[in-house]
């Protein structure tokens, strides 16, 4: 989809454990921990001047992107990966069904701001699990 940007989490692994780079960049905006609940989804929105970047924490589900103007649909895992969604393009947190929750990094450009959100229903993945 145009303007998305996936890219791999860095991952440094030693004897004492794991270091991963969720987001290596500097940060001018908000960043926030999103918890899905299981089978649940949150956001259903876009941001008309700012992006977000998300990175999975814990837990599974997918991120689904719509572009309006196209009606492009696409579902991305998070797993292992951080994706920037560009202004314009809705998006929504999906959880896979199970026990515990999905757990999101989102790191925003700026701060929240109630008059650059427009709320847009991105449709589920569907499916089984879902």
């Amino acid at each position: 989809m145009r303007g998305v940007s996936v890219r791999p989490v860095q991952t440094f692994t030693d004897p004492r454990g794991v270091l991963e780079k969720l987001h290596p960049e500097p940060v001018l905006g908000e960043v926030y921990l999103v918890r899905v609940a299981p089978g649940a989804s949150r956001g259903h929105h876009l941001h008309r001047r700012m992006g977000e970047w998300f990175t999975a924490i814990s837990g599974r589900g997918v991120l689904g992107l719509l572009a309006p103007e196209t009606g492009e649909l696409e579902h991305l895992p998070l797993h292992g990966a951080r994706v920037y969604v560009p202004p314009g393009v809705a998006h929504a947190l999906f959880a896979e069904s199970g026990d515990a929750p999905w757990v999101v990094l989102a790191c925003a450009e700026g701060a929240h701001d109630p008059e650059d959100v427009e709320r847009v229903v991105v449709p589920g993945p569907g499916g089984e699990g879902w």
